[in-house]
């Protein structure tokens, strides 16, 4: 990794950035963790966030930045994995040359092999203003019983990886899903440094304050994608020029596609419509910030379960459509564009 300028323009500062990695697959609960990690976060301590996302659109860094006003930056279009070079080092670089913050919290996407990135965060460069913490990692019990979750490189190695596994979810889990997750977490070694079985995310804040153990590193083989074909290397999240309606975008890699939107301000969705074509999609994954007739939604599809909760004002919606297979972008943005008002 060349030496970017960011780091080495000021001068060393007199304690190290902490760094923590927050991680889990597609539609874990990430986000929502990290929200609830930032409303318990020390009063006289400032804190960031860098999110990466596998979609254009870049929904979660718009979440977090509506719901919490605090700094965060994105590098969209693929997994750190992948864009560990110029375009996460500048974002990094970036918050680190401010020399203000005490915390940074990496979210990256859930098709992301977080070991190239644990790689960067510990070498000689980073290692002189970082110092990474632990690694968390969330996961949906319920998964672990689903042949093609336990099958997953990605997956396993995301839970492998991690020094505190967090079990998320749990309200709608079972005796039996929780001895499938112990039984999953105490037969790795290393040993895990803390377990967790939460409900709607809800970190303990005390396992940010964790050791990494780097030694978890040691077995895991180099991981390689599927098709690399489609990334963005774009450091600056898409935008709509000046009259634009809406515009839309489309990525793929790791055997997943995604297909985004962004729509303007004076483009109103019927709420009852748009949720009605939300729940009927047959996609592994669906997200978005979404201005409607009934007011400004957060809105969820995971395994064809709809979710949506009301979120501060928006100056523009956003949707993102992720499936393990190739979406038809003209029959959905057909679909779309009839939920207008």
């Amino acid at each position: 990794m060349g030496n970017n300028p960011l780091l080495f323009k000021k001068k060393p500062m007199k304690q190290k950035i902490a760094i923590n990695i927050i991680m889990g697959f597609l539609g874990v609960g990430k986000t929502t963790a990290i929200l609830n990690i930032l409303k318990k976060k020390p009063a006289a301590e400032k804190w960031a966030v860098l999110v990466n996302e596998f979609g254009e659109v870049g929904i979660d860094g718009a979440i977090l930045a509506e719901q919490t006003g605090m700094t965060i930056s994105e590098v969209p279009g693929g997994c750190l994995c992948c864009v560990s070079g110029i375009p996460f080092q500048d974002a990094l670089s970036q918050l680190i040359a401010q020399q203000q913050f005490d915390r940074i919290l990496i979210e990256p996407t859930g098709l992301g092999h977080p070991k190239n990135l644990i790689r960067s965060l510990l070498s000689k460069e980073y290692a002189a203003h970082c110092e990474l913490k632990a690694s968390i990692c969330l996961l949906d019990p319920r998964q672990l019983k689903n042949p093609r979750y336990q099958q997953h490189e990605t997956f396993n190695d995301q839970c492998f990886l991690a020094d505190v596994l967090v079990a998320n979810k749990t309200d709608v889990c079972d005796a039996g899903d929780k001895q499938v997750f112990e039984q999953y977490a105490q037969a790795m070694l290393p040993a895990k440094s803390a377990l967790g079985w939460v409900e709607q995310g809800n970190i303990d804040l005390s396992w940010l304050h964790l050791s990494s153990d780097t030694s978890r590193q040691g077995k895991q083989e180099q991981h390689s994608h599927n098709s690399t074909a489609g990334y963005q290397q774009t450091l600056q999240p898409v935008s709509l020029t000046a009259g634009q309606a809406f515009e839309s975008f489309e990525n793929q890699g790791m055997g997943y596609y995604s297909v985004g939107w962004l729509f303007a301000e004076d483009q109103v969705f019927d709420h009852g419509l748009l949720s009605e074509w939300l729940m009927l999609l047959n996609v592994e994954r669906v997200k978005g910030l979404l201005i409607t007739d009934q007011g400004t939604r957060v809105m969820n599809l995971r395994d064809q379960v709809f979710s949506e909760m009301v979120t501060r004002s928006l100056n523009q919606s956003r949707l993102e459509i992720i499936h393990n297979q190739a979406l038809n972008k003209g029959k959905l943005e057909e679909g779309l564009l009839a939920c207008l008002r």
